[in-house]
């Protein structure tokens, strides 16, 4: 059976933006709380398979063994609350206490290391979806949360990447084809069983796309094609892993309370040429050739940060964002105008190790809007990541029957 659908009446192509969704862009964890890590256990995506496990780890600056508790949640394709109850999407308890953690060692900044690994003796994962594992205190009140994917790989699924065909976006947009292979497709794609796909770039929620129904279908295939994504540009990074001396982009360090790593200044690349500049596509990781336990032993530095922009506007609101802060608008990272030097300029604290950044900036017009300094190439280097969420007639719940990751380093003309 070959069946081509009116691409037009019936594929629905939706860009997933939190704000429009379910929660804000904006994210603004309590300043003691830093460096939150949510991944696998074999790899820094926050995407694992049913059989494997998660795991979270978070630094507390105040460094006074606080009692923390954990929440787990399940969601729908869309970041939806699901309608189950924890029975069913869990095997044990939840609000349970965080017992794992560990003051810091040897370090100028205090702090208490915390750390989380699901499955554990007291809880499981029994199905597949969308969680979220939020961090309270005992009184109850929220620190912070962080989402994660949870996938089923029943369904082979096939990715592939090139240059737009569009001659409109030729030059900054990137061209997703996703190919699903099934013996039999009426069995996962009919009336009585929902599909979506998901398509995240970067591990970014942010910036995602959601496709309702496939272009073509076949007995064997379904295939999605035409989805476009802009390509956007390579991220910023610097290194300080060797807190105490010059390192990549760090052109000096001192010492005061703490350590200081001045960064060399960032200018906007809106209006150049494609420049490659091999990065981790937003990630970082915590390291240092010198310590033996990087979780509790790694310092953290003031990280000076300074882009050059000649074009203020007193209605544009400037910050960094990255993976270490889920690519949100923080009011903790916000940066401020300095009229003498024309740059944009802010400090933060950073443990030890390689950091992506990029500079992204509201408007006072739309302060839903995120905009950035960086310009629009279809060469970028990115990685996309596909989900395949399932929901039957009789089911209470999308499942996620299939996942794939590709890079555009390769990317076709």
């Amino acid at each position: 059976m070959y069946m081509c659908l009116n691409f037009t009446i019936y594929i629905k192509i939706i860009l997933v933006f939190y704000f429009n969704i379910c929660f804000s862009q904006s994210s603004n964890n309590p300043k003691n709380i830093k460096t939150i890590i949510l991944k696998n256990s074999k790899s820094v995506a926050p995407y694992i398979n049913l059989e494997d496990s998660i795991e979270l780890s978070f630094d507390d600056l105040e460094a006074d063994e606080k009692s923390y508790y954990f929440q787990v949640n399940h969601f729908d394709y869309i970041w939806n609350p699901s309608k189950l109850n924890k029975a069913e999407f869990l095997n044990g308890f939840d609000d349970l206490r965080i017992k794992n953690y560990y003051n810091s060692f040897n370090t100028l900044q205090p702090y208490t290391n915390y750390y989380l690994k699901i499955p554990n003796e007291e809880l499981n994962f029994k199905i597949s979806g969308n969680y979220s594992l939020s961090i309270h205190l005992a009184n109850g009140n929220k620190v912070f949360e962080k989402r994660f994917s949870i996938f089923k790989d029943e369904i082979p699924i096939q990715i592939s990447i090139s240059k737009s065909n569009s001659i409109k976006n030729i030059n900054t947009d990137q061209r997703i084809k996703v190919v699903v292979n099934c013996n039999n497709c009426t069995n996962i794609y009919s009336n009585s069983s929902k599909l979506k796909l998901v398509i995240i770039k970067n591990n970014n929620w942010l910036s995602s796309i959601v496709v309702d129904k496939p272009k073509y279908i076949l007995s064997n295939k379904l295939i999605y094609e035409d989805i476009f994504f802009n390509g956007g540009n390579e991220f910023f990074h610097f290194d300080n892993s060797n807190i105490y001396n010059t390192n990549l982009r760090i052109y000096r360090s001192t010492l005061n309370n703490l350590y200081n790593n001045f960064l060399t200044t960032d200018k906007e690349r809106t209006k150049k040429i494609y420049e490659y500049n091999p990065d981790i596509n937003g990630e970082f990781v915590v390291a240092s050739n010198n310590n033996s336990n990087s979780n509790i032993e790694n310092d953290y530095a003031r990280v000076f940060f300074n882009l050059k922009s000649d074009r203020f506007d007193s209605d544009r609101t400037v910050y960094i964002i990255g993976r270490f802060n889920d690519f949100m608008i923080n009011e903790n990272y916000k940066l401020s105008y300095n009229q003498s030097t024309k740059t944009y300029e802010g400090s933060f604290l950073f443990k030890q190790g390689f950091y992506n950044y990029k500079y992204a900036f509201t408007h006072k017009s739309n302060l839903n809007q995120i905009k950035y300094f960086y310009g629009n190439y279809w060469q970028t280097e990115n990685s996309y990541r596909v989900l395949l969420y399932q929901k039957k007639i009789n089911d209470k719940y999308y499942k996620i029957i299939g996942s794939s990751e590709l890079s555009s380093i390769n990317i076709k003309n």
